[in-house]
């Protein structure tokens, strides 16, 4: 029996240097135009005040998350080097609460459109981000903090 041994993603992949919040505001501006190029039954009704929630609950959550990275004085940039390693909450339950801030804010905005074509944005924000740039940070927190960093990422997941 033939095994197939896992490939290292490609260099060129994960070398990019790619600003979080602008691929998310790049995202919402392609899916904004998809959504009102395609003919969709525009309405106003519960999913507005869903979708706001969304919004609100993501932002709210990237932007806490960032302000720990800035009072611990650790980059936030992706591909810079931290200098401290935070755990404390939202850093508990998940990895990643900036990214998924984002992510949840995207979900919201398509919620809020009332549009299947804006749930691209959170699917590809959460593709580039889960396999071109978070890889990358984990192998730095890994060289830079070691065994902390190993046992972390068995207590807390990815994602959510």
């Amino acid at each position: 029996m033939n095994s197939i041994e896992p490939q290292a993603p490609s260099t060129t992949l994960t070398t990019m240097k790619i600003h979080p919040p602008l691929l998310a505001g790049a995202l919402v501006l392609v899916t904004l135009a998809l959504h009102f190029m395609l003919p969709e039954e525009r309405t106003v009704g519960w999913e507005q005040v869903i979708g706001l929630l969304f919004v609100a609950a993501g932002a709210g959550l990237s932007c806490f998350a960032a302000a720990i990275f800035q009072a611990r004085e650790t980059t936030r940039k992706p591909w810079g080097e931290p200098t401290n390693f935070v755990v404390q909450p939202p850093y508990t339950w998940t990895r990643n609460p900036m990214y998924l801030g984002l992510a949840t804010a995207l979900f919201g905005l398509a919620v809020f459109f009332g549009s299947i074509a804006m749930l691209l944005a959170p699917a590809v924000f959460f593709a580039v981000i889960d396999r071109m740039v978070i890889p990358r940070e984990e192998e730095t927190m890994e060289r830079l903090f070691g065994q902390d960093y190993r046992n972390y990422t068995n207590r807390v997941r990815r994602w959510i």
